[in-house]
């Protein structure tokens, strides 16, 4: 079972996606909070010792633009440090706030816009430890990766690259991190999948993790 917290400031909102999602027999929505009462600390005294269980994804419903969306952020990942945050964006120019809202933490980022059904396999997805990003969003990591020359070029040596992996292995981390399958990154890459399990194998055992979770939360702090 899947154990949901919803955040949104929009009550009808809130209130109807709370329904749609425990309609599902893999997923139990155990609260529904407004921001407000997250900034105003309220929803600690809602989630003391008497909450039957933790949440395992928040699923974070928002119109806000910075500078405020990411204090709206802080101010969840300091009430609920542990369970994956997915952001379902009100607001129609997306490409970078998804860009940031990854960076600061979300596993998750989805438009409003998208089915219902795109929602729950996002929960589901994630929950099974993936990050759920769109294509762009892929393509601009690997951009930004082939950019930075100074991370994995001649100018330092390869004891300097965080867990001495090599370009390629980067790149395969990377595309672990986005969420993609063995058969998509090396689509993705060029090579073949048993190509792709070799290197997945080999970055493994370079950063000493035992899964695709482990490997993309390294990836996360290091990369």
């Amino acid at each position: 079972m899947i154990n949901v917290f919803v955040v949104c400031n929009c009550q009808i909102f809130l209130k109807l996606l709370g329904q749609h999602l425990s309609s599902f027999d893999d997923i139990n929505v155990i609260e529904t909070f407004s921001c407000n009462e997250i900034e105003q600390r309220n929803l600690l005294k809602r989630t003391g010792p008497d909450l039957p269980r933790k949440p395992d994804i928040i699923l974070f419903a928002s119109g806000t633009l910075y500078p405020k969306l990411k204090k709206k952020l802080r101010c969840i990942r300091k009430c609920f440090p542990d369970p994956t945050i997915i952001f379902l964006s009100l607001e129609s120019e997306q490409e970078s706030m998804e860009f940031n809202l990854i960076k600061w933490g979300a596993r998750g980022f989805l438009s409003s816009t998208v089915p219902t059904k795109i929602l729950i396999d996002a929960i589901r997805r994630c929950y099974a430890g993936e990050i759920w990003a769109s294509r762009k969003f892929t393509s601009r990591m690997m951009n930004d990766l082939e950019e930075e020359k100074q991370f994995v070029g001649t100018h330092i040596s390869k004891q300097e690259i965080p867990g001495q992996l090599t370009r390629q292995e980067i790149k395969v981390i990377m595309l672990i991190a986005s969420g993609l399958s063995n058969a998509e990154i090396g689509k993705k890459l060029f090579i073949s999948e048993n190509t792709v399990k070799t290197h997945i194998n080999r970055i493994f055992k370079k950063i000493n993790v035992k899964n695709r979770l482990q490997a993309a939360l390294w990836a996360s702090k290091h990369l």
